[in-house]
Formats: C-alpha cells, structure tokens, sequence
C-alpha cells in the first residue's frame, strides 16, 4: 500500500483553518474606534485619522485573515504607510498599524478576501 504524502495532509489543514469558520463562543466585537472584521469585509470602507495615530483592527469573525498594505485583496507597499507587510490574524486577535505620520490616503487589503479594503485618509 503506497504511503499518503505528508505535505497533503498539511496543505488540507491549512486550507480547513484557512476556509472554515472557528468553533466555541462568539468573538468579541470590536471596540468602538477600531477597525473589525466580517467574513468578507471591514466593519468599516472609509476612515480618516489625523497624522500620529495608528489603528488598531481586530479579528473579530470566525474566519483567518491576512492584512497588508493594497487594495482588493492584491499587496503592495506604499510610500509612506507605515505598514509594509502582512500579517495573519486568526479569530479574536488584533493588531495596531501605526502610527500613521504622513498625510495622504492609504488602503489596507486581505489577501484571501479581496473584497475587504478599508481606505484609510490621514489628515494634519
């Protein structure tokens, strides 16, 4: 009997955490002032922020997420973001991109869900 590759297994658990939604109690909703996360989108399209601050977004759906600098789902940096990588965020975890010190528009992106970019507009 031929033997299972290893690396399928692994590539199928990675793909079940990655596509189905995590098991137990309902996360905790975002606190007021952050940015949360649905299934598929930002809680929110469109912030504006003023120079300095950072914000902080939260994981708050039962689904991974991979955020990064870009907008639909594509990554790229941008001149002046402070964010210039990404960042997995399985349920219930948060992660603070900031602070923001240049004035202009910046967008933030999930790399498996394209449909979620929240534009972020920092201003003096």
């Amino acid at each position: 009997m031929a033997s299972f590759p290893r690396i399928l297994i692994a590539a199928a658990l990675v793909a079940a955490g990655a596509l189905l939604p995590a098991l137990g109690a309902a996360p905790e909703k975002a606190p007021v002032g952050s940015v949360g996360m649905g299934h598929e989108v930002f809680t929110t399209e469109k912030i504006t922020i003023h120079r300095g601050e950072s914000l902080l977004f939260v994981n708050d759906s039962r689904y991974m997420h991979i955020i990064g600098p870009g907008r639909d789902g594509s990554l790229y940096t941008e001149d002046g973001s402070p964010m210039d990588y990404r960042v997995l965020m399985p349920t219930n975890d948060t992660y603070t991109v900031g602070p923001f010190n240049t004035v202009g528009t910046f967008s933030i992106t999930c790399s498996m869900h394209p449909e979620m970019t929240v534009v972020v507009t920092v201003t003096d």
